[in-house]
């Protein structure tokens, strides 16, 4: 048989287990995989040496397009991810103006149809005045719903509670997956205004303390009740803590539908770091190793969370400062340092940031696999290739990094998606406005 694509001679990784073996697409579906396949090909690729992992998904980044695009848009930060190795992003709904109707929607969606080299999906924003246009941007096709429990970018308020009760219900109805960013605005807004007058701690603590781990805590418990009273699938993003890790597990124990995720800064930085101005902050060690006690179980999955600002804003003084770190580009390469480290296993990292992504999202198994038929999104990597990641360097409309001067090693060699190469050895090959429109298949169960 003839194919699109071959890849040869790869080490191919899946949660499950990890084998030699060839792979081929046929019309940007994966439509074989074993050892030794001799039929011809438009492409032939040798991956002697190299991991071919199922596509990377981000769910969680912040593009800032329409409306805040001089820090970040759809082009360049698709660009950031595929030269991060990442096949599929999830962008959320915080831009201007907030993506909350059906309109805005499809707005956004032409917006990264004509710019993005890599898959998307986009959240919808819920808010007090759109319940009635949850079904109709569900048939649009909103991966899910966000619910912004504390304020970030964007000072976006929740929903009163009796409004957002009825949007749960309604989301449990539509078989919607809502995600919650986690934290209680009160408490951070008192406990802001503490620290911002605080001497003689350094700032690291001090921006943990302004949004302590209670707010965290009681937002985590607010969101599980919703869903304990109406069936409903939750979502927590960017958990930080070990006491809201285990709120989570403890719900699902219960049988309740509750997913979560945490990033890269929150499992390889702590208040013993320089300042890092995120929300939910940076925690301390004893937290940061119980996040990584939890990868699997608490913790269903990695994202970067990738919220660009421009690098004079992120000059300003800490209290100035926006918060928000960029992460779509590097987030792959820090967790490849993990695995080389024996922080983790290359199968566990493919369930974290590929096969659960797919699954919490619905949208496996077009996405987060290895199998005949799914979509041929791959992650190609080199583990032994040693690199440092340098701000300058990066994709993004935002030259700046946490990590900057960082060495790693394990390095995205190629990121193939539905067939094509997007990025080859370092080099961007696809086109801008080749990246589709994923959606999630619904159910209530």
């Amino acid at each position: 048989m003839h194919y699109d694509l071959i890849l040869k001679n790869g080490i191919l990784v899946t949660p499950a287990e990890t084998f030699t073996a060839d792979v081929a697409v046929k019309n940007g579906k994966i439509a074989a995989t074993d050892l030794g396949l001799s039929d011809t090909a438009d492409e032939i690729f040798d991956a002697a040496g190299l991991h071919i992992l199922p596509g990377i998904i981000d769910a969680h980044v912040h593009f800032r397009d329409p409306g805040l695009t001089e820090k970040e848009d759809f082009e360049t930060g698709s660009a950031a991810a595929a030269f991060g190795g990442v096949t599929l992003i999830a962008d959320m709904p915080n831009v201007l103006p907030v993506t909350s109707t059906v309109e805005r929607f499809n707005e956004k969606v032409l917006i990264a149809r004509e710019k993005a080299y890599v898959d998307f999906a986009l959240f919808a924003l819920l808010t007090n005045e759109n319940i009635y246009e949850m079904e109709d941007l569900q048939r649009a096709g909103a991966l899910g719903f966000k619910v912004f429990l504390g304020s970030s970018t964007g000072d976006i308020a929740a929903p009163a509670a009796g409004t957002l009760l009825e949007q749960i219900k309604k989301s449990a109805s539509l078989g919607m997956r809502i995600g919650f960013h986690a934290e209680n605005g009160d408490i951070n807004s008192h406990f802001t205004s503490v620290c911002r007058n605080t001497t003689g701690v350094s700032e690291a603590v001090l921006l943990s303390q302004a949004r302590p781990v209670i707010s965290e805590v009681m937002a985590i418990k607010d969101a599980i009740c919703y869903a304990q009273y109406t069936g409903a699938k939750i979502h927590i993003h960017h958990v930080t803590s070990q006491d809201g890790e285990r709120l989570i597990e403890e719900a699902k124990q219960k049988g309740i539908n509750v997913s979560a995720e945490t990033c890269p800064h929150y499992l390889l930085l702590d208040t013993n770091s320089k300042a890092v101005k995120v929300y939910p902050p940076v925690r301390n060690d004893v937290n940061r190793k119980g996040l990584w006690h939890a990868l699997g179980s608490g913790i269903d999955m990695i994202a970067s969370d990738h919220a660009p600002h421009t690098a004079p804003e992120k000059a300003l003084p800490v209290w100035e400062a926006p918060a928000g770190l960029s992460g779509v580009e590097t987030s792959v390469r820090l967790m490849l340092n993990e695995v080389n480290k024996g922080s983790l296993t290359l199968n566990s990292y493919a369930a974290l940031a590929s096969e659960m992504p797919a699954k919490i999202w619905g949208i496996y198994p077009q996405k987060g696999n290895l199998l005949p038929g799914a979509d041929a999104d791959f992650t190609v990597v080199d583990m032994k290739k040693k690199s440092v990641i340098l701000k300058d360097k990066l994709h993004s409309k935002s030259k700046t990094s946490v990590f900057d001067g960082v060495e790693t090693t394990g390095l995205p060699a190629a990121t193939i998606v539905r067939g094509r190469f997007v990025m080859k050895d370092g080099e961007l090959t696809g086109e801008k406005g080749a990246g589709c429109l994923v959606s999630p298949v619904h159910s209530v169960n």
